[in-house]
């Protein structure tokens, strides 16, 4: 049970690094944002908290000394630099690589660990600041706020607090970030060191605290140890605290008497307050607590945390009801009984829009990943000695969680050769009558039932003449060869191709695009690239919304049955044989419009049949149109994709396979590499 706790804790954490890495990047353009400095600070205290509960004791120290540079930045006693942002940015990968690793015990790890503890606490001592709460002491004062209220607390630990990795000093580190106040350790309990037992707890503490947070805020650092200890929390005063020598008095006696201070005693010494005003107070805080029930009576639990696994087991059980609701359509029809028929149009509907619910659940942001991508495109700028800006537009588009995963390799290799090939050294930039810092842009939309990712810069550019004279170098084609600026392009993605003559750490070895190309065709998208010498390149990437089902249209060709997704079909058009017979280089005239044409009979090589009429399927691909000949449009069909078996899964033109109500098998046509296959490179045009 405690495993499944700590799995849920490092997935969580994980979202907490997530937020921190995002705040960082704001933070580097905004440094004196409080806003996020205290975002900052919060996923730290998170990270620590949970850490020590869950035996991720490297974790838990590591973030307390973090959490302390980013408090005493929130005091107004550090600033943020970009050594600061830099340094955090490198204990964020360490933070992930705690929650992978736990604790560590390799020699290498724990070097690495300890350089890194080495400069977080060198940067604590800069200035003079303390590496430890340096709020806590004997005199302790803050301005007189009105909102400020002074709580006695009183915190006795069980023995066995410290065998789950806990620190209760980390605790007293945490509530003194709060506010101004006052530690009393009581020892009287430590038994002779012969008696000692290393991993028990034997003090307690009272804690005066002045604070304006809410008393939510005090229990919240108590958080992971509610459970093994004993807590209490009382308001004594309101206002500032001073360690007065009535206090200083009552506190002495307190020891030597090894009793807990009295609430009613403290409270005589510190009431100094107005009864007026103190009523006052008191019906504001009666108020807020009101308040806060009818909030706590009105929450309502917005989302909840769902394993991939099962969204996985859901979205197949969908499939196959999908699968089942087709034969249960055949066997409708072919009983004739019109209360069947009513019954399989209703599963029909229901499984429609089951299917969509369960597609709406599988889909994730984009922004989950691209924080990696930031990461990245700065990291290689500073490591490059180029200047980069990575602007994000459309992060909130939503895609399959799957073809999310398959598409990070992708935008990583993009990415890398955007900064290393595109982007110039400032010095370049400028030498070129451009703004020594760079740009990225990433922009993500919708196109009808496809995602469209482009990734552009604003670099150098790419040179056909200098691919076209490398790939003759590599005998990829021939000097006489005459190419399209297209086609060039497209010797990018050829394996092996670089227009690198060196080989450094992030490019040069002739891998990268052509794994981009293999990667994207597998989630059966597409990767195009555009460029111009001097002003940069845009690299666009075509993704379907999902893999698993998709709304098709059922044709006919031959004895066969296949399946053209209804999102690229424009229209459905009943041929005359003569006019096919009239047509000239496979391009058909329809309104007053040519359309090339191609027939799915020589696609799948099928016998040729001599038929009257003919049914042709227009389809469109950007702002091309090709029509498809078929033998018969049988109607729109939910199909469920399979993927291929090794005989078919490198067809030119097949994506999957679906099999249908009656137990036959469709297969599911490619209709951007149809486009490919036919040469279909001519849009129609009016005449």
């Amino acid at each position: 049970m405690i495993d499944k706790f700590k799995a849920k804790f490092v997935e969580e954490s994980l979202d907490n690094v997530n937020d921190l890495e995002e705040a960082l990047f704001a933070l580097e353009n905004d440094m004196q944002s409080k806003e996020l400095i205290e975002r900052i600070f919060r996923a730290m205290h998170s990270l620590k908290g949970g850490g020590a509960m869950f035996g991720f004791n490297h974790l838990s120290e590591f973030t307390h000394h973090l959490e302390n540079i980013f408090d005493q930045i929130r005091n107004n006693k550090l600033e943020v630099t970009n050594d600061l942002i830099s340094l955090t940015f490198s204990a964020v990968d360490e933070i992930k690589y705690l929650l992978d690793k736990g604790d560590l015990t390799e020699e290498e790890d724990l070097e690495e660990f300890n350089s890194l503890m080495e400069k977080i606490q060198a940067f604590l001592h800069d200035d003079g600041a303390p590496s430890v709460s340096h709020k806590t002491s004997s005199s302790n004062a803050v301005d007189d706020n009105s909102d400020s209220k002074i709580y006695l607390i009183s915190f006795i630990p069980r023995e066995n607090l410290l065998q789950n990795g806990t620190n209760p000093l980390f605790l007293l580190d945490d509530l003194h970030a709060l506010g101004d106040g006052h530690s009393i350790v009581f020892t009287h309990k430590v038994p002779p060191f012969d008696a000692l037992v290393p991993d028990y707890n034997y003090c307690f503490w009272q804690i005066i605290l002045s604070t304006s947070e809410p008393v939510n805020e005090i229990k919240d650092v108590f958080i992971f140890v509610e459970d093994e200890c004993d807590l209490s929390i009382e308001e004594v005063g309101k206002g500032s605290f001073k360690l007065t020598p009535p206090i200083e008095k009552l506190i002495e006696s307190a020891r030597q008497a090894n009793s807990l201070i009295k609430s009613s005693e403290l409270k005589i010494l510190l009431n100094k307050v107005d009864k007026k005003e103190d009523n006052k107070s008191s019906q504001k805080a009666k108020s807020g607590t009101n308040k806060q029930k009818t909030q706590l009576k009105e929450h309502k639990i917005s989302s909840i945390r769902v394993a991939s696994k099962k969204i996985d087991e859901l979205v197949n059980l969908v499939s196959e009801l999908v699968t089942t609701q087709a034969q249960l359509s055949v066997y409708a029809e072919k009983k004739g009984d019109s209360d069947i028929l009513t019954l399989a149009e209703n599963v029909q509907k229901l499984s429609r829009q089951l299917r969509d619910n369960a597609f709406e659940i599988s889909l994730i942001p984009m922004q989950s990943e691209l924080m990696r991508f930031q990461r990245l495109v700065r990291d290689l700028s500073k490591e490059l000695g180029k200047e980069t800006e990575f602007v994000i537009e459309g992060g909130d588009i939503e895609l399959d969680k799957n073809i999310i995963e398959h598409l990070t390799d992708p935008l990583l290799h993009i990415l890398r050769n955007c900064v290393d090939h595109g982007i110039e050294t400032p010095e370049e930039r400028v030498a070129a009558g451009k703004s020594p810092k760079g740009n990225i842009y990433f922009k993500a939309y919708y196109e009808g039932a496809n995602v469209m990712i482009e990734v552009t810069d604003d670099g150098k550019g790419i040179d056909v003449n200098a691919i076209k004279a490398k790939a003759i170098k590599r005998g990829l084609i021939h000097e006489t060869d005459e190419l399209t600026q297209k086609e060039i392009m497209d010797l990018v993605f050829t394996s092996g191709f670089s227009t690198r003559d060196t080989v450094s750490d992030v490019s040069g070895r002739g891998v990268g695009m052509d794994v981009v190309r293999k990667k994207i065709a597998e989630i059966r998208g597409e990767v195009t690239i555009d460029s111009q010498v001097g002003q940069g390149t845009t690299i666009t990437l075509r993704l379907p919304l999902t893999l698993s089902i998709i709304d098709g249209l059922l044709l006919k060709v031959g004895f066969n049955k296949y399946v053209v997704p209804i999102s690229s079909i424009e229209k459905i058009y009943s041929l005359a044989k003569e006019q096919l017979r009239d047509s000239f280089n496979r391009v058909v005239v329809i309104d007053n419009t040519q359309i090339p044409y191609v027939d799915l009979r020589d696609v799948f090589k099928e016998e040729k049949q001599e038929t009257t009429n003919i049914q042709m399927v227009l389809i469109r691909h950007e702002n091309k149109r090709l029509g498809l000949l078929v033998d018969e449009v049988l109607g729109e069909h939910q199909t469920v994709v399979k993927p291929m078996g090794r005989y078919l899964q490198r067809h030119e033109v097949i994506s999957g396979a679906s099999v249908l109500g009656d137990g036959s098998i469709a297969l599911v046509v490619d209709t951007n590499r149809i486009f490919q296959f036919s040469g279909g490179n001519n849009s129609g045009k009016n005449n």
